[in-house]
């Protein structure tokens, strides 16, 4: 009788070793240790930063400040105060011509000298060829300039490349200025006085003044009824230089007159006329003192120098 083979059931720890031995895993199934994730997990989002806070409180003041430090910088450096006729400290002096005994009459330099030492620009208006009002005597100016015909045949161009002399030797001839260049360049730094003989002129020298917005600036001399017309419609101020002993104060007054110009000895006659006295042919600052405290409004001189000595220092 043959012997059945016994099954050889392995050696027990063989098994109980292959029983604590995990399966491996197979290529299409995750590991025990990584378990596959579920259908409805989402990745998870990074984090933002924390908004910053906005404080409005310190923003509106801070702006508030920033306004202020504008406006005080621009009144310091961007602006300045409008001298105007109202704003004239008494006696006030101009120079007639832009004071045409000591510098060249009607020109550049005269005016810019005029403002920087204090006297009020009293220019000779006239017109050219070609309608440019321009700063200029036109009985002088042809010799000041050594012109070989009248000042009205040139016109803005030819007219700007004279060169005036000066009314003494050793010192600088000037340039040519037109009224627009006047009150473009010193508008608001002082009170004009041109003097306007005729309507044609006035009208066009008005339409400066006023697109300048310089009627308070402005003192008009004439004496023309219509040149007066025409400022006082303007809003300007305006003083009689004719012959003031044909006239009254009530005729004057009717007309729109302000101010007159009379010789300083016959101050006293006017300052009670309810207009404002100018003084002319005042010879020196002790009768200048004399007609302030008679309550003379101002002097015309072309010398200001002469009668009223400029405060500002020269080296």
């Amino acid at each position: 009788m043959s012997a059945k083979k016994r099954r050889n059931p392995g050696n027990r720890n063989d098994r109980t070793q292959r029983a604590e031995t995990p399966a491996q895993s197979s290529p299409n199934q995750p590991s025990p240790e990584q378990p596959e994730p579920l259908d409805n997990e989402r990745i998870p989002m990074p984090e933002r930063p924390e908004p910053k806070k906005f404080n409005a409180p310190l923003w509106a003041g801070g702006i508030v400040v920033i306004a202020i430090l504008a406006v005080l910088a621009f009144n310091i450096f961007g602006s300045k105060d409008q001298l105007t006729v109202d704003s004239l400290e008494r006696p006030a002096v101009a120079a007639l011509d832009g004071g045409s005994e000591v510098y060249p009459a009607n020109s550049k330099l005269a005016f810019t000298e005029n403002v920087k030492f204090g006297y009020l620009p009293a220019p000779t208006l006239t017109a050219l060829s070609d309608g440019t009002i321009i700063a200029a005597d036109p009985e002088g100016a042809k010799k000041a300039m050594g012109l070989d015909d009248d000042l009205a045949s040139l016109d803005r161009s030819t007219f700007l490349d004279q060169t005036i002399n000066p009314p003494r030797k050793d010192t600088s001839p000037g340039d040519p200025i037109t009224w627009d260049q006047l009150v473009d360049d010193l508008g608001g730094d002082t009170v004009l006085m041109p003097a306007i003989d005729s309507a044609e002129v006035a009208r066009p020298a008005v339409d400066t003044i006023i697109e300048a917005k310089a009627e308070e600036a402005t003192i008009v001399r004439t004496e023309d009824p219509e040149v007066a017309k025409a400022a006082v419609q303007a809003g300007i101020a305006v003083m009689f230089t004719g012959d003031y002993t044909s006239t009254s104060a009530e005729d004057l007054q009717s007309q729109g007159y302000g101010m007159v110009a009379v010789a300083a000895d016959d101050v006293s006659a006017w300052t009670d006329s309810g207009l404002k006295v100018w003084a002319i042919g005042v010879k020196d600052e002790k009768q200048l003192g004399q007609l302030a405290k008679e309550d003379v409004f101002g002097a015309l001189s072309t010398n200001p120098y002469s009668i009223q000595p400029s405060d500002v220092k020269t080296d």
